[in-house]
């Protein structure tokens, strides 16, 4: 019998044209579950039609296209010196795989994946890295297309992400200080760039951390700085220096209880202070005044420190980065902010999702419409700007936000700097 199979399986792969057929048969056994229907040949060689005449006894030379049917196909089966197998059995020995319909195909790449990700599982070593996981298979949870995604394109290269984002995970765990994420990446992975942005190994370990922290996004982060704390969070330094907050009027202490020398000096000698994100990871407390006035832009800030050098004072700086949420996630626990911003979409979505963040401990400053009206400016703003009014809706900044409406012109805080004094 095994020689019947090689006599067969040697006469229909030496000859090109049953390849081509062969493949429109199991595309078509795959969709309707058994043996029939058409199939059609375009582009055959003339060799190609001589070969498929030899076995169907029939003459497809003046033919451009050639159609096949299951029914002929059976007829010249068992007409021929391989009577004795049934096409379903040549086309098997020829693919060299089983002949599968849809179901069963779908099926049986489902438990080749489950296994393939149970055994990387297994080679895994930090816990939570493996629970996250399971999560994302099992619940098909966020990340589970992309895991998806990079199995289709590439196992290999899969296993080598997970097992490095595996080694980041161990890392971060064992780990009592925060590191900048070029040099994280590098002690990992050997790759500075190994965790950039856009990166697949990116993507990876965010999602995880993001799972790991349980930290859902806040109103007033944008995706970036959303991002940033998750990885501020978890020990990782995404822009350490340029991520900063200007500051006056604050005291402040070391994780381990000590006062903070730099920050302390500051404040004896009556300056301000630019915090950056590297020093506030390194701040166990930070309290000012029970009153805080914060200002969004920087030439009103430094006329209040100059009028009132016994108060905290802070600017976010337009729009704020994670740095000032750090800050005022820190001060918010004994002090009330006072906050006043530019009359315009922008100024009014910063001021809307910050109060919304810190509720009872954050107090609008002079956001009556009277204000607005008084200084508004000669820069108009065109509907795309006017379009993002739609998304306020704190009742405090209803009225203002109205008249923003009507008028089309913005108001900026400079002007206003006077009121603040």
């Amino acid at each position: 019998m095994e020689s019947r199979k090689r006599e067969c399986k040697t006469y229909f792969q030496e000859r090109s044209v049953y390849q081509k057929l062969f493949v429109k048969v199991q595309e078509k056994y795959a969709g309707i579950g058994h043996f029939g229907g058409t199939f059609l040949l375009n582009d055959l060689t003339r060799e190609e039609k001589e070969q498929l005449g030899g076995f169907f006894q029939k003459d497809f030379s003046g033919q451009k296209s050639v159609r096949i049917t299951a029914k002929q196909m059976e007829k010249a089966l068992q007409n021929s010196r391989f009577c004795d197998f049934t096409w379903k059995e040549i086309l098997e020995l020829c693919l060299e795989k089983p002949l599968l319909i849809k179901k069963e195909e779908k099926q049986k790449e489902e438990q080749q994946r489950e296994a393939w990700f149970q055994n990387i599982q297994l080679r895994l070593k930090n816990p939570d890295f493996q629970s996250w996981i399971f999560e994302v298979l099992q619940n098909k949870k966020e990340s589970y297309l992309f895991l998806l995604q990079q199995y289709k394109e590439n196992k290999k290269e899969l296993e080598d992400l997970l097992q490095k984002t595996d080694r980041a995970a161990e890392t971060l765990a064992a780990s009592e200080k925060r590191e900048l994420l070029a040099v994280f990446a590098a002690k990992v992975t050997g790759n500075p760039h190994y965790f950039d942005e856009g990166e697949p190994a990116e993507k990876c370990l965010s999602s995880y951390l993001k799972w790991k922290l349980k930290k859902e996004r806040r109103d007033g982060l944008s995706n970036a700085e959303y991002k940033n704390r998750i990885y501020f969070e978890a020990g990782i330094l995404k822009d350490e220096l340029s991520n900063d907050v200007l500051t006056y009027g604050l005291h402040a202490w070391k994780e381990n209880g000590e006062p903070h020398p730099g920050i302390e000096g500051f404040f004896k000698c009556r300056e301000p202070l630019k915090l950056t994100l590297k020093t506030l990871g390194g701040i166990g407390k930070i309290t000012g005044e029970p009153d805080i006035y914060m200002v969004e832009n920087p030439a009103v800030f430094s006329r209040l420190v100059e009028k009132y050098p016994d108060r905290t004072i802070l600017c976010g700086n337009g729009q704020p980065k994670l740095s000032v949420f750090v800050l005022l996630d820190k001060v918010t626990e004994d002090s009330t902010i006072y906050y006043a911003g530019d009359f315009d979409p922008e100024g009014l979505q910063i001021a809307q999702n910050l109060k919304k963040r810190y509720q009872e401990h954050f107090i609008l400053w002079k956001y009556e419409a009277e204000y607005y009206q008084k200084y508004k400016s000669e820069v108009w703003l065109d509907e795309k700007r006017l379009r993002k009014l739609k998304k306020i809706d704190l009742p405090e900044l209803q009225e203002v936000k109205e008249a923003m409406q009507r008028e089309k012109y913005a108001a900026y805080q400079e002007a206003m700097v006077e009121e603040y004094v």
